[in-house]
């Protein structure tokens, strides 16, 4: 059970995560850490953890299965990746048995990218929230661990624990897909769901409208007023964006203070008034710090062709293209595709 946990938590979430075995060979790892070591997922596989390692920099996988037994450890070294490139990172390591072997499961932040220090407590607190997730979920299955059929008095006893082991399982997912900041889907996440809506939209003949918006100046404010308040603004973007969807539309973080909206059954049109109705919207926005200033979005919109080639990435663009159209002609507008 702990093994196909990990093979989910692995492949799902965005930041580096490694699988290590007691002997230091490297068991799994997801695509993020395959790119940041610079190594392709084969590669990275038939290695050790040593190869990873910087020059005169030392971690002991006994050691730190030892002292990860009883709380997750956190740990500040420096890496290296294929190339010979060394990087500075944080890992927080917690050992787990997995079929029957003592087994270290680390997520990697990799320090150059955090930023500035704020960045890095944003990071902190995804960590957290993996760690708290991960506890729970070793907790859950110990508790089935140590049960059998038998030893319950009545069948309430399995149920609750399988029940804990689900909400664990579901709360670990939740976390992979969201955005941390904003609590919008990851780009990763929304663009599953997305491909999952064109080949329905395909199967069902169904129109499919995507919404791109970009909030106007926002390097502006993160500069005058701060990152903290950039933050706030970009909570309430989403936040407003999430109320104003139905309930299957679904919103992402397509990156930075981009955001993009999937409207599923909507035609171009459709799409295009949703996005005015928005965009008269944005500037009534009301975040604490910004009192005097509205924030204003561009919007860019496309839709679904009929086209066999059409996939995620001509949508996307169109949209961008569409977008870059409002941005030019003068921000706090919306425009469609050519």
């Amino acid at each position: 059970m702990f093994q196909s946990l990990f093979q989910y938590l692995l492949l799902q979430n965005n930041d580096i995560v490694l699988l290590i075995g007691h002997d230091g060979r490297i068991v799994d790892a997801n695509d993020t850490a395959a790119s940041a070591y610079e190594y392709d997922r084969e590669e990275l596989l038939a290695g050790n953890f040593e190869d990873l390692c910087a020059p005169d920099t030392a971690f002991d996988i006994s050691d730190a299965l030892k002292e990860s037994a009883g709380q997750a450890l956190k740990i500040k070294t420096s890496q290296r990746g294929k190339s010979g490139r060394v990087f500075p990172v944080e890992i927080i390591a917690r050992s787990a048995r997995i079929d029957d072997e003592e087994m270290l499961f680390c997520v990697v932040s990799d320090l150059t990218k955090t930023g500035a220090a704020g960045k890095g407590r944003k990071k902190d607190k995804k960590y957290e929230e993996l760690k708290a997730s991960y506890e729970e979920i070793k907790t859950a299955y110990e508790e089935l661990a140590k049960t059998t059929y038998e030893s319950f008095n009545d069948i309430s006893g399995l149920v609750l624990s399988k029940r804990k082991e689900e909400q664990a399982r579901k709360r670990a997912e939740l976390l992979s897909n969201t955005d941390y900041l904003t609590g919008t889907l990851n780009r990763r996440a929304f663009e599953k769901q997305l491909d999952a809506e064109i080949n329905r939209a395909r199967r069902e003949n169904l129109p499919l409208g995507v919404i791109l918006t970009d909030i106007d100046f926002f390097k502006n404010i993160n500069d005058t007023h701060g990152h903290q308040l950039g933050d706030e603004v970009l909570k309430k973007m989403a936040e407003f964006l999430m109320q104003q969807c139905r309930s299957y539309d679904f919103v992402g973080r397509y990156g930075g203070e981009e955001f993009i909206i999937c409207l599923p059954g909507a035609s171009l049109e459709d799409a295009y008034k949703k996005a005015c109705r928005l965009c008269a919207a944005v500037p009534k926005l009301e975040v604490p710090g910004l009192d005097n200033i509205k924030i204003t979005a561009s919007f860019g919109v496309s839709s679904l062709k009929s086209a066999d080639r059409e996939n995620i990435d001509t949508i996307f663009k169109r949209a961008d293209q569409a977008l870059y159209k409002a941005k030019s002609e003068g921000r706090n507008c919306v425009r469609m595709e050519e």
